[in-house]
């Protein structure tokens, strides 16, 4: 699964109102010396699961753990405990907790078991909040999944750890057909589960989709039909982009049979996008431009990012001729659309590939300019223009 950085709130309330002279005290050593100072202490463990790169985690940093409240009530309570997720122990430790996102804060009994979790960046009084819920056994994480496990299916429970799920970026699936299989037809389509199925069906293979599927003019006549239509696609989406990127071609083609059975709105759209991905990956580049061609053609004419990214990839991948042309022909609809620094040298990029040396050397020199009133980096077009005067 792709690693995400997730913000939640963060701008919605300030800290700064909060003093800040304190800070989380977060303890070195080994994961296993931190669990048994925990033992020891009789505390759980609060885990920070960062990565350098992660912005949010940079602001949890600089404008949570430093609050006076949180650090009092975490150095109190917890054996705190910064872990970066990419090195080390960490690694490890992402794998066996299933971490994918960050921030992640994980909140551990001194035996390694998981008593809540939960991530995003947030201000100091929600995180405070979050604090307490993991430390509470009615409510936190723990209390779930022992429930669920003991087969509490009924609905406000089950609602309530899905949401749990979701907030810990958990895979959400397996207890949103549990829960589902507990509604009746008619139950399905009332707001409450239109919301959970929107956010937590994601694979065809699921009975709630088929049921979905089954039933949608139900659901656009309750909904809207564009809400239905998207939920649908999007879910076929991802199970076309999957098969074709592990090259199940059988697969592939059911579902494309199977969605263009259906008549949705924007479904060719869906289909072209997914057979240039099929077809890139087979490398069979005449199919695969003839994908692009009509997809870019037919629904992208007026998007100028969508125009400049795939010209810019014919660019960077591509040699014939005449795919070239065609791609600056994209290039040039972006740069009238949106003559920013970017498209201008993508442009000039596919005309000095094309051999085209005063237009190129016209459109460098006009990306150029455009690049430095706006304060954008134009080493990398000085260096092409360079080349362009060359050929």
């Amino acid at each position: 699964m792709k690693k995400t950085i997730l913000w939640l709130l963060v701008l919605l309330v300030s800290s700064s109102a909060w003093a800040q002279t304190k800070e989380i005290n977060f303890r070195k050593g080994t994961v296993a010396e931190i669990l048994a100072q925990a033992k020891t202490e009789n505390k759980p463990v609060f885990i920070d699961a960062y990565t350098t790169w992660c912005g949010p985690c940079k602001w949890m940093d600089k404008n949570v753990f430093v609050n006076d409240a949180v650090a009092d009530y975490f150095n109190q309570n917890f054996v705190n405990y910064k872990l970066d997720m990419e090195k080390g122990e960490g690694i490890d430790m992402a794998k066996k907790y299933e971490v994918q996102a960050y921030p992640s804060f994980l909140f551990l009994a001194a035996d390694g078991s998981v008593m809540h979790r939960t991530v995003g960046a947030r201000p100091a009084e929600m995180f405070l909040d979050v604090a307490t819920i993991a430390k509470d056994p009615a409510k936190n994480f723990a209390s779930y999944q022992k429930k669920f496990t003991a087969g509490d299916r009924s609905a406000g429970f089950m609602m309530g750890y899905l949401k749990v799920l979701n907030e810990a970026a958990l895979d959400a699936g397996k207890v949103a057909e549990a829960y589902f299989a507990t509604q009746k037809s008619e139950q399905l389509l009332e707001p409450g589960n239109w919301k959970l199925i929107y956010t937590n069906v994601s694979t065809v293979e699921s009975p709630t989709f088929t049921h979905l599927v089954k039933n949608r003019e139900a659901f656009a006549k309750k909904y809207t039909p564009d809400s239905v239509n998207q939920k649908i696609m999007s879910v076929y989406g991802s199970a076309l982009n999957r098969a074709a990127y592990e090259g199940k071609d059988a697969e592939f083609a059911k579902l494309k049979t199977d969605l263009a059975k259906l008549n949705l709105k924007d479904a060719e759209r869906l289909l072209l996008a997914a057979d240039a991905v099929y077809y890139e990956r087979k490398q069979d580049l005449p199919k695969y431009h003839a994908a692009n061609t009509k997809l870019f053609d037919t629904y992208y004419t007026t998007d100028a990012n969508r125009l400049n990214s795939i010209a810019w990839k014919y660019y960077e991948n591509i040699d014939d001729k005449a795919m070239l042309q065609k791609a600056e022909e994209w290039a040039r609809k972006s740069v009238t659309i949106a003559p920013g620094y970017a498209n201008l040298d993508t442009h000039a990029s596919l005309l000095y590939k094309l051999g085209q040396k005063d237009k190129a050397k016209a459109a460098a020199e006009k990306a150029i300019a455009a690049g430095k009133k706006n304060g954008d980096d134009v080493q990398g077009t000085e260096e092409l223009l360079v080349k362009i005067n060359k050929l």
